[in-house]
């Protein structure tokens, strides 16, 4: 199963991945790299995800993401999560990649970062927030397509683009 990401740049790449780390030691969870899921999952080959996501990105500037706040649910992919600002820029990506998709499975798209997977009570989320300060726009620069599955540490990268 291939998962589209929206990555960070390198320096808001670095702050989010040490927040994950952080969360994931102190609370025995799975690191994994920051990202904001577009599309999850296809099944495009290596080949065909190039020939979708490198015209995309050729046409898509970096552009930078805004937090609405801080949250969490019961669904363990959005466990504790920077949830994000949908703005128009991030909807023009989103469906373009949609709509490049041979016969694309339905996607509810909502806009967020992931900063721990774990199962946790309401109130250890509810402290996780309370006690978290992070900031509040994030520049993101690529396009990554990777292969997840319900094994965090054997997610692997197929590809990467740069946006223009």
């Amino acid at each position: 199963m291939i998962s589209i990401w929206l990555t960070p740049s390198e320096d808001d790449r670095a702050y989010l991945q040490y927040i994950i780390n952080d969360l994931a030691s102190a609370h025995q969870a799975p690191v994994f790299s920051p990202h904001m899921t577009l599309f999850s999952p296809t099944d495009l080959s290596k080949e065909s995800l190039i020939d979708l996501l490198a015209p995309i990105a050729e046409n898509t500037q970096s552009l930078y993401v805004t937090m609405q706040g801080l949250a969490h649910t019961t669904n363990i992919w959005k466990t504790v999560f920077i949830e994000l600002e949908e703005t128009p820029e991030l909807t023009q990506i989103q469906r373009s990649i949609v709509s490049a998709i041979p016969d694309p499975n339905p996607y509810y798209f909502e806009p967020h970062i992931s900063l721990i997977y774990k199962e946790m009570t309401v109130e250890e989320k509810e402290e996780i927030i309370r006690n978290l300060a992070v900031r509040n726009s994030y520049k993101m620069d690529k396009i990554t397509a990777m292969r997840t599955g319900p094994n965090v540490e054997e997610w692997e990268k197929v590809m990467e683009v740069s946006l223009a």
